[in-house]
């Protein structure tokens, strides 16, 4: 590639735009004739003056930026547009799903809820995260609480503990952390050396695992030095050499007179090739993989007054309706499903996948796999983390300067405490099993979830953090809390590339 040519696709990447392959081939047959730094500042001027609503760029983008450049040529340039449709041929049917189940509870939970679940629950939760602690440097030379507790007053001393509580006064906060055989409190207040180590604190959630540096002072009273979370090392997501995406949705609801079917029936007909140009036909030739975050249905009897929204007002006809939809998904393409709040398994976390006294339709889908929540898998070898996302509500209400409106600012506190629901009590119920399988044991590629109904997407140490909207309006308790959806968007995880892209089906 020369060196215009990666400077113009660069251009564009940073503005949000990928290159078609027709668009870049356009791009790369100018043969210096034009520059293609120059085609790239005309496309991103035309782009911003159509108000282009997808992130794709292709050769009828090109050309006309390139006779935008070229105003005297008269020679006929072919158009790369067709006049008509052609057959749709998807590149995704050449290839085989290869999907491989790394995580997934359905069929092992085990609890009792009795007093001794919860105890092998958290020691196991707290032993976990400690093992992952110990393999960051800073954190080997760490001790128990206890050893800790054991020596002089003054000792400079490094511990894990899991946070039993937490309180503020002034600029300085107090946690109260415990392990197995001992507790203690630990005071945070800014220092020369770590001036934001008191706000540090300030975002650690109750009964999460950190390691603390710290001096020990009188009785059971510490005063911090540092704190370090589990945390996620910086990651180099895996990229497959086939030219395959992964479509991510979540929350449907289908059921709910809110539900966006009109807009969600489109969504299939683009994936069928029915519908759009020849880069949005491009793009859905590629996909392979249906990703689906929870909340297929809208369930009956989940908050207060929600027969007044449901157009069908039956768990067992919601879901045959789910079935019908999905019947509608190129039979190349595997759909992987995980249930959400509103759908008709356990509350309490992990889930199991949806029963089939309740979806049978579902599970007579033979290109549809079932799994609980959360579960991680590998597809085509990148690595899945599927999570509905019930306990990023209690986060975003714990985490500073947060709100409903940014998901992924919760989502990635979750990744920094390598634990998918680290607060036990408040709205997110959780099952005491023996095995705590909400732990983050394996660094994913890609990290999905819903549940919050509003689009948001960033990168975190290598992780693509995608929570993926909804296909649902505005409901009236989103309205009494002043929240305002994403309905009708899916997101396009390119495995070949690691790239992602929205498709807004509403402005499509």
């Amino acid at each position: 590639m020369t060196g215009n040519l990666q400077e113009a696709v660069k251009k564009l990447q940073e503005a949000g735009y990928q290159l078609s392959l027709e668009g870049f081939n356009r791009l790369k047959s100018l043969n210096g004739r034009v520059d293609p730094l120059k085609v790239a500042e005309k496309i991103l001027e035309a782009a911003r003056e159509k108000a282009l609503s997808l992130p794709f760029v292709d050769a009828s983008l090109v050309e006309e930026a390139v006779k935008k450049l070229e105003p005297a040529r008269e020679e006929t340039v072919l158009s790369f547009e067709p006049s008509g449709k052609p057959v749709f041929r998807p590149l995704a049917r050449e290839y085989e799903a290869e999907i491989e189940v790394l995580k997934d509870p359905t069929g092992e939970t085990a609890s009792k809820g009795d007093v001794e679940s919860f105890l092998k629950h958290f020691r196991d939760r707290f032993e976990r995260l400690k093992r992952i602690l110990m393999q960051r440097l800073d954190c080997r030379d760490a001790s128990s609480l206890q050893e800790a507790l054991s020596q002089p007053q003054g000792s400079k001393v490094k511990f894990v503990c899991m946070v039993s509580e937490k309180f503020s006064r002034g600029r300085r906060v107090f946690l109260r952390v415990e392990d197995p055989e001992a507790s203690a409190t630990v005071m945070f207040q800014p220092t020369v050396q770590n001036p934001n180590l008191a706000e540090k604190a300030s975002s650690v959630f109750p009964d999460q695992v950190i390691c603390v540096s710290a001096v020990r002072l009188k009785g059971d009273f510490f005063a911090a030095e540092d704190l370090m979370l589990p945390e996620i090392p910086h990651h180099k997501p895996h990229l497959v050499e086939e030219p395959l995406t992964a479509l991510l949705i979540s929350d449907l609801h289908v059921g709910s007179k809110l539900f966006e079917g009109q807009l969600f029936r489109r969504m299939l007909s683009w994936l069928k090739g029915e519908f759009g140009g020849r880069t949005l036909r491009e793009a859905a030739s590629r996909v392979k993989y249906l990703v689906i975050a929870g909340d297929l249905v809208d369930g009956v009897g989940v908050y207060p007054e929600q027969e007044r929204e449901l157009e069908i007002p039956d768990i067992y006809r919601q879901y045959e309706e789910v079935a019908r939809l999905l019947e509608e998904v190129p039979d190349y393409i595997q759909i992987l499903a995980i249930p959400g709040n509103h759908d008709a398994t356990r509350k309490a976390l992990p889930q199991p996948a949806i029963n089939r006294s309740y979806g049978e339709a579902l599970h007579r889908l033979s290109n549809l796999l079932l799994l609980g929540n959360p579960s991680t898998v590998k597809l085509h070898g990148a690595v899945f983390l599927l999570h509905h996302g019930r306990s990023l509500e209690d986060v975003l209400a714990m985490l500073p300067e947060a709100n409903h409106e940014q998901p992924v600012k919760a989502m990635v506190a979750l990744l920094k405490a390598r634990h998918l629901a680290p607060i036990y009590g408040q709205r997110t119920p959780i099952a005491p099993e023996p095995q705590d399988w909400m732990v983050v044991d394996q660094v994913p590629d890609y990290y999905h979830a819903g549940h919050i109904h509003i689009y948001g997407y960033t990168v975190y140490r290598g992780i693509r953090v995608v929570n993926s909207g909804c296909w649902q309006r505005q409901t009236s308790y989103q309205q009494r809390l002043g929240l305002t959806p994403t309905p009708a968007t899916a997101i396009l995880a390119n495995l070949q590339d690691a790239s992602i892209s929205l498709l807004d089906f509403r402005r499509i």
